[in-house]
């Protein structure tokens, strides 16, 4: 599809004067995308477009004045569009044209960028038209990765983020070990503890002892989508992470985005130096700020974690589920992470805005192997997560 390369790479080149962070690899991630969807649907392109082009909220006017611009032909009556699985509330009435107040439109939030994007579009001119068409497709990784601060600051109260990690390691329940351990109260009489306890006492068995199956301490492997999509909610998660390892050692932290890094470490050292409040992480490379690679990603952490991932692991999965990738791929890690842990837990940070569906391909896709499908867009989310584990 050269014309619709071309028109996407020029297209980049308008958000990336109008301040956009937009390089190969996101370019690479829209080209892909536009091959599983009609592209003669403006609203299913440009929803597209904008998950995979922009990384924070206020982008999206500038994006979509971009748009329209660039796509779309001028003087149509285009409607306000909302992202796939986002039902889109009533829009407002336009101003009549007669108003006595009606003059020059005043220029909204964002749309003085695109006009100016479309200007400086002209004025470029076909100058830079030669770089290679095949470098952007072959180009897999943002220039941009790593550029994006981890340690963002969070207003949130982080006592009930450390409370909302207790009662998750409390709630999890995942069966009773098959050896017997010395109990309080137990199925099984422990005569040779119960002795010993005796010679305390002049050889009077006054306290008996107990032998019992406890329950097996659970074992959390977490893996926080660090794409540009979830920018906006990494602090949050990234922190709920860190909770997670204050309240136990059997942590696991990784972090993907078109690859993947293991963040145990880090974490470890950074806790040890600071605190939740002040929580930075150095660069992580192709593992934030980048595109999303979910399945591929997942199917690593199911292939490199092989002797972690046991019938006492829970495993989280931080993400907005918007992924760039094949959704066969998703959903056969997805099966491959539930069929080798005791929980798979999905949090999705969008789950938590009204009206939300989970019909996005990779979500859609991942979601009949799951054990619990949740929201995380805030702490209150994060401390109703334990209620919904069946026991």
């Amino acid at each position: 599809m050269p014309d619709l390369t071309s028109s996407l790479t020029e297209f980049a080149r308008t958000l990336r004067s109008a301040g956009l962070k937009v390089g190969p690899g996101e370019v690479s991630d829209a080209l892909r995308a536009m091959t599983l969807l009609n592209t003669l649907d403006p609203v299913q392109m440009q929803d597209a477009l904008r998950m995979v082009l922009t990384a924070h909220q206020h982008e999206r006017p500038t994006f979509d004045a971009a748009f329209v611009d660039h796509f779309l032909i001028r003087g149509a009556a285009d409607q306000e569009l909302q992202p796939l699985g986002v039902k889109k509330p009533p829009t407002q009435q336009p101003p009549e044209k007669n108003d006595e107040r009606s003059g020059p439109p005043r220029e909204q939030e964002g749309e003085g960028e695109g006009a100016q994007t479309h200007s400086r579009r002209r004025e470029q001119g076909r100058g830079d038209q030669d770089e290679g068409e095949g470098q952007t497709l072959r180009s897999r990784l943002s220039p941009h990765a790593a550029r994006q601060e981890t340690g963002e600051g969070y207003g949130g109260d982080l006592e009930d983020l450390l409370h909302a990690a207790s009662r998750l390691i409390q709630r999890v329940q995942l069966g009773h070990s098959r050896r017997w351990r010395a109990r309080p109260r137990g199925r099984r009489f422990d005569l040779r503890r119960t002795l010993r306890a005796s010679l305390r006492t002049g050889g009077d068995p006054v306290s008996i002892r107990y032998q019992g199956h406890p329950r097996r301490a659970p074992r959390f492997l977490i893996v926080i989508d660090g794409s540009r999509s979830m920018e906006g909610h990494a602090a949050l998660l990234l922190r709920y992470a860190a909770a997670l390892m204050l309240r136990s050692r059997r942590v696991e932290v990784y972090s993907f985005s078109t690859g993947l890094t293991r963040l145990t470490p880090m974490l470890r050292h950074s806790l040890e130096r600071q605190n939740l409040w002040s929580l930075k992480l150095p660069d992580l490379g192709e593992g934030w700020g980048g595109g999303t690679r979910i399945g591929e990603n997942l199917l690593r952490l199911a292939r490199d974690e092989r002797a972690r991932l046991t019938p006492d692991t829970v495993t989280l999965v931080l993400s907005d589920g918007l992924d760039t990738g094949e959704p066969e791929l998703l959903a056969r890690a997805a099966r491959e992470l539930s069929r080798v842990s005791g929980r798979l837990i999905w949090l999705n940070p969008l789950a938590g805005i009204p009206g939300y569906l989970p019909i996005a391909r990779g979500m859609a896709a991942a979601l009949p192997h799951l054990d619990v499908f949740a929201a995380a867009d805030d702490v209150a989310s994060l401390a109703a997560l334990p209620g919904k584990l069946r026991g």
